[in-house]
């Protein structure tokens, strides 16, 4: 009998479970109509707000936003715009996702832009350089005309070092170790015809204003491959991208004589560093190395309002703005209007100082 009731009892517990098993899928499974039962919807902690494709800007985006930086990944161009598009990708509720096109001094990856959609869904970011200097060799596909300016990102700063060491300790001192060779002098550079060249030239022609120096710019690969040419003593001064000498400034490695055009950025006033710049001495800089996102020509104008404010609210976020700052770049901000501004102000500039120097006829 017992094994009986033992028996019964073991059924009765078999046939609760398989019932509440049977509710179980019920509940969880859609109903003949297709519709699941209501229930609270589930959310992904921190994504309750998130904005959905297209609701906050119209229609655009709908989806993943390529960025094509012409360099490659990790320098200052590429952190930069890795920063930003992270932070835009939340906005605008699509990936935006940095594409590298290296190569061609900048003008592969701005030929695939110019080439590109005009629907906003693949954009370049870079400095100024293959927009408003490249066309002038007359060996591009393209011309300035044939991008959309969308905003201003930062404005990239450079400057003319010496190694730490260096007896020279000012931008007069550099003048006078130039008079002494008789103006003939190699310097660092990063390439011939760039920005950091043409804002050298530029410097040039005002310190020196009889034009008998013959300064001559020996190209390395980068900031760091220059550095390393000022502290073995290979060339006694080199034009860097500011922002890339940060670290061998901080360690003492390399000392800045003067930052072509203004403002000082804020860790050099806030370090204490004693580093003037072209405007506080007298010289005049109209090479100026805007950084920014433009599209091809005739671009979608909503999908250039929405990449434009989305950009305008990442560099307004605290947390982006101390991220771009360990990297020695400060937010610089222009709509369409101000940027392309500034573009086309650059590229007569730029032609003439290449016509100047040779490099192109006049």
């Amino acid at each position: 009998m017992k094994l009986k009731k033992l028996a019964a009892l073991l059924l009765s517990c078999i046939m609760l479970l398989a019932m509440a098993a049977c509710n179980d899928s019920a509940a969880q499974s859609p109903s003949p109509s297709g519709n699941t039962p209501a229930s609270p919807a589930a959310t992904t902690p921190g994504t309750e707000s998130s904005p959905t494709p297209g609701t906050a800007t119209g229609g655009f985006p709908k989806s993943a936003i390529s960025v094509i930086v012409p360099f490659s990944a990790g320098g200052g161009t590429d952190l930069f715009a890795r920063i930003v598009v992270d932070s835009m990708s939340k906005t605008l509720g699509v990936p935006v996702e940095v594409v590298n096109k290296p190569g061609g001094a900048a003008t592969i990856g701005a030929t695939e832009v110019a080439g590109a959609a005009k629907d906003g869904y693949t954009v370049g970011f870079s400095i100024s350089t293959p927009l408003c200097v490249n066309p002038h060799y007359g060996q591009t596909s393209y011309s300035f005309e044939d991008f959309t300016p969308i905003c201003n990102g930062y404005t990239v700063l450079h400057g003319i070092y010496v190694a730490g060491d260096s007896p020279i300790q000012t931008i007069d001192d550099l003048i006078k170790f130039i008079n002494e060779k008789n103006g003939v002098v190699s310097y660092a550079g990063s390439g011939t015809g760039n920005m950091q060249h043409l804002c050298l030239e530029e410097w040039a022609a005002q310190a020196n204003p009889e034009g008998n120096w013959e300064l001559t710019n020996v190209p390395y690969d980068g900031d760091p491959e220059e550095i390393v040419a000022l502290m073995s003593g290979e060339l006694p001064f080199a034009t860097l991208q500011v922002h890339g000498a940060k670290a061998a400034v901080e360690a003492g490695n390399v000392r800045c004589l003067m930052i072509f055009g203004d403002p000082t950025p804020s860790w050099i006033v806030d370090g204490g560093y004693n580093i003037p710049n072209s405007t506080e001495l007298g010289y005049t800089n109209e090479i100026k190395g805007v950084v920014g996102f433009y599209g091809p020509k005739d671009m979608d104008p909503e999908a250039v309002a929405a990449i434009s404010a989305a950009c305008k609210a990442a560099l307004e976020d605290p947390a982006v703005v101390e991220a771009v700052a360990n990297i020695g770049l400060e937010p610089d901000y222009r709509d369409s209007a101000d940027y392309g501004e500034a573009l086309s102000g650059l590229v007569p500039v730029a032609g003439r100082m290449l016509v100047e120097l040779g490099f192109i006829s006049g």
